[in-house]
């Protein structure tokens, strides 16, 4: 039965190891596409890292499907910068894999 026990606390283990990367991975590709976003909305490169915060510190703080797209978007607006959904979907599935890659090269 001890084997058991183990085993199933090494499922658990990985299973929550997996959800905090998973949450990491999210969070540093948010970071990237919202300094993407800066940039072409002219900001500087420190401006463009506080962005990232602020937008990061937006979508975790409320979490909706597409949120950092809805919270991109209306920031563009306000800038007069014509961006659409499919753009920043589309930005956004070119830099999952560079994120991933980058976090978990630690």
């Amino acid at each position: 039965m001890n084997n058991f026990n183990d085993r199933e606390r090494g499922f658990e283990a990985k299973y929550s190891f997996d959800l905090e990367q998973d949450f990491r991975i999210e969070a540093h590709l948010y970071k990237m596409l919202a300094v993407w976003a800066g940039e072409q909305m002219g900001m500087a490169p420190a401006d463009c890292d506080a962005y990232a915060k602020k937008v990061i510190g937006e979508v975790i703080a409320n979490p909706k499907e597409n949120s950092i797209v809805t919270f991109l978007l209306a920031d563009f607006g306000r800038n007069n910068i014509d961006v659409t959904v499919s753009t920043l979907q589309a930005k956004l599935e070119q830099l999952r894999p560079i994120a991933r890659a980058e976090m978990l090269a630690g």
